[in-house]
């Protein structure tokens, strides 16, 4: 390889088993391993003291936004119909038990 510079890496021996247990892992090399762990911030998946997100941002505010919308229409069916003091959520109950007692149902 052209260009290709030399470092000395100081870690302790179980910090260089694990090093090398993750390159292995990823089927890297050693040295490409810490490249890429040093250059991309998801290389061979760092150690990290708090769970990662796996929705970014915009993928919650998505989720968030249509969570909202369906209770928004929950809500909404669970309202009054006009003239009938059931909701729909009532009328479905209600046509459901009719129809369970013309056919002999519980």
């Amino acid at each position: 390889m052209a260009n290709v510079v030399r470092r000395t890496l100081r870690c302790t021996r179980a910090e260089r088993a694990e090093i090398r247990e993750r390159a292995a892992a990823l089927g890297m090399s050693v040295s490409g391993y810490l490249v890429a762990c040093a250059l991309h911030e998801d290389a061979g998946g760092p150690r990290r003291d708090e769970p990662r997100l796996v929705l970014s941002e915009e993928q919650q505010l998505t989720l968030y936004r249509r969570v909202e919308e369906m209770d928004r229409v929950r809500r909404a069916l669970g309202k009054s119909l006009p003239g009938t003091g059931l909701s729909v959520f009532g009328a479905i109950a209600f046509m459901q038990h009719a129809i369970q007692s013309r056919r002999g149902g519980p």
